[in-house]
């Protein structure tokens, strides 16, 4: 066969190119098969395919789909738009002068785009389908430029114009082949990104939910992003972090996109979902990812959430130390600290409060001192405090948010002192005074940014409970006669004193303390007066740890008072057991419970078991002659009267001896 007859069939190959439309050179044989009819219609369809290798492959015009190199996949949404640029009289004339090839494309073109004003005919777009394929119909005869007018992400480089003759001979040059098929491929690139969930402390949290989303440019909208390996590709839908906190997507075409957080997952109760925060990048041309002024084939894009913390102590009677539990006398005004990790994203959040409740105590309100470090948050404009309203005797500090960014991921310590009022309690339940902190558990965006599942609203919330337990305890005084065996005595009256620092306000006065046979030397408080027994027993309830003096001031006539004070020491070791749970109440608001009291365990320094707090403390008095209370008033008076009974004693037997004489 002439060479010429097969001068068509090569312009398949110059379409199977990427990037250069080599033409193939027509023959010298001048035959060719004749157009008898002109008036015939043609087609053009174009497979569409991408493969990334090269390829001697090369197309006759004729469907050659079963020749696809393998690996070739059909490629949808590739739009072409053909230009009519001769019609058949120009088709023929310009093969008898120019047998030896087609024309150079480049004639209609104009710095790569095609040359309208040498169009004789525009043929809308039509695109590929997901078989790669789109097909122009009932075609004049004639030259036709065709232009790949639009390209998938996935695409690297788009197929150059080229020139497509409609009709063109067959492969064996003997015919006019009028339904001519095309296959120009491209080349396509991927890429991949994994994100990685952490929590505080860098933990991973597996079971969060995001979604994948990709910018569609024509449309101005966020849409769910597709693996786009496949031909139609595959939506990711929701995508959930495994159990090491990650997930990872192949398969992106070149473009921009986007993570959103939309659910924090069932196990990660106290997180801060956050909604309005995305994370952005692109998928080059190359198949790198940008992200944060990084370009790599494969990056990580770490998501950081955070859940605040809350601890509430009080400072230890004796060693100053914080502690969950204390024991305290009633009257005494009790330092309490709470201690609260900031959240780096506090700026976002709606509400930040903290209320604190006490029970058998009272706030001092004016106390309150709230510092980050060394600097102290300025009171109405960080934050407002008010007086609880529950009972009057707490108080609740709400955070205003929007002014803490200095504060951001640090701590913030409120201190405070409470006085232990006189409805304390001496069982094991204790005097609890209980801090919760209130605060979003998600970041909704301020509006609708165009595809954000999260849409604005009141977020919920979530909070955390931490108790601090304060004792007290009760002495009770069996007052038996002769012996403990004996009756019970009742009327008998007591002060109870104990020693504090020197410089104490409201300490007992030196006359005070030496009537009551006390050391001198010592600074004393009278904690409790005419403490008087009834059916032989007198309680005293509100007492801390510690040694007390009982003295007594009165007794049962016929029995003779105290010679000296009686030392009483109360030493009642307590074992707090409390729990720590998550509970939700009916809103559906999850709370962090800590050191909630269980059961509390007391025992004396003998080993005795108490439950209710109590340590009983037996004293005797006795019938007969014996001297009062040592140092007391009763002591001068009755060494007064020994006195002038001996005196008159003296003065009977000097008289008696007088008259003898």
């Amino acid at each position: 066969m002439g060479k010429f007859r097969k001068m068509l069939a090569g312009v398949l190959s110059a379409a199977m190119v990427l990037s250069t439309m080599t033409v193939t050179a027509f023959a010298a044989d001048t035959k060719m098969p004749t157009i008898n009819d002109t008036t015939k219609t043609g087609s053009i369809t174009i497979h569409k395919y991408e493969y990334n290798e090269n390829s001697e492959n090369h197309a006759t015009g004729e469907e050659d789909r079963p020749q696809l190199p393998e690996g070739a996949t059909p490629l949808q949404g590739a739009g072409f738009t053909i230009y009519k640029v001769a019609d058949v009289n120009d088709l023929t004339k310009y093969y008898k002068a120019n047998p030896e090839s087609l024309p150079s494309v480049d004639e209609y073109l104009i710095d790569g785009k095609i040359n309208d004003s040498k169009v004789l005919e525009k043929i809308p777009e039509a695109k590929t389908d997901k078989d790669g394929i789109a097909k122009f119909n009932n075609l004049a005869l004639g030259f036709y430029v065709v232009v790949e007018t639009t390209t998938p992400d996935k695409v690297t480089t788009p197929v150059e114009p080229f020139i497509v003759s409609v009709p063109m001979t067959t492969k064996d040059g003997d015919n006019w082949l009028y339904d001519v098929h095309v296959y120009p491929k491209n080349k396509t690139t991927y890429g991949g990104v994994t994100l990685e969930k952490k929590g505080n402390n860098t933990e991973p949290l597996s079971g969060v939910k995001f979604v994948l989303q990709k910018w569609n440019a024509t449309a101005s909208t966020w849409e769910n992003a597709k693996n786009e390996t496949g031909v139609e590709g595959v939506p990711f839908g929701e995508l959930t972090t495994d159990d090491n906190g990650k997930i990872t997507v192949d398969g992106l075409s070149q473009g921009k996109y986007r993570f959103i957080e939309i659910n924090r997952g069932d196990n990660n109760s106290g997180y801060i979902m956050d909604g309005a925060t995305t994370y952005v990048f692109t998928v080059t041309a190359e198949g790198k990812i940008d992200y944060d002024g990084k370009e790599e084939n494969n990056i990580t894009i770490t998501v950081n959430n955070e859940k605040p913390d809350m601890k509430k102590e009080v400072q230890d009677r004796t060693s100053n130390a914080w502690k969950h539990d204390t024991d305290y006398n009633v009257g005494d005004m009790i330092p309490y600290k709470i201690t609260i990790d900031v959240p780096s994203n506090i700026t976002k959040l709606k509400e930040f409060t903290l209320t604190d409740t006490p029970k058998n105590l009272e706030d001092d309100i004016n106390s309150v001192v709230v510092k980050c470090g060394k600097a102290t948050l300025e009171k109405n404009t960080n934050y407002a405090i008010d007086k609880d309203t529950v009972d009057g005797k707490g108080f609740k500090i709400t955070f205003k948010t929007s002014t803490m960014e200095a504060y951001a991921g640090k701590q913030i310590v409120v201190t405070y002192d409470a006085e232990l009022l006189s409805t304390a309690v001496t069982t094991t339940e204790g005097n609890p005074n209980t801090a919760k902190l209130e605060y979003s558990n998600k970041i909704l965006p301020d509006t609708d940014d165009n595809g954000n599942p999260n849409k604005p609203g009141t977020p919920g919330k979530d909070a955390i409970k931490d108790t601090a337990t304060v004792y007290t305890f009760k002495l009770q005084i069996n007052k038996k006669a002769n012996s403990v065996e004996g009756d019970n005595l009742t009327g008998v009256k007591f002060d109870l004193y104990k020693e504090v620092p020197a410089g104490t306000e409201g300490a007992a006065s030196a006359e005070d303390v030496k009537n009551a046979g006390l050391d001198t030397n010592k600074t004393w408080m009278k904690i409790a007066a005419d403490l008087t027994t009834e059916n032989g027993t007198v309680e005293k309830s509100g007492l801390a740890n510690g040694t007390y003096y009982l003295v007594e001031t009165k007794t049962v006539e016929g029995y003779n008072l105290l010679k000296a004070p009686v030392e009483v020491t109360l030493n009642i070791v307590y074992k707090t057991t409390t729990k720590k749970e998550y509970v939700t109440d009916e809103n559906g608001v999850k709370t962090l419970v800590k050191n909630e009291i269980e059961k509390t365990e007391t025992t004396f320094t003998e080993n005795e078991a108490n439950s209710t707090g109590t340590h009983t403390e037996t004293i005797i008095n006795k019938k007969g002659f014996e001297l009062p209370i040592t140092g007391g008033m009763g002591t001068v008076l009755f060494s007064i009267a020994g006195f002038a009974l001996m005196a008159g004693a003296a003065f009977v037997l000097l008289r008696g001896r007088r008259k003898d004489a």
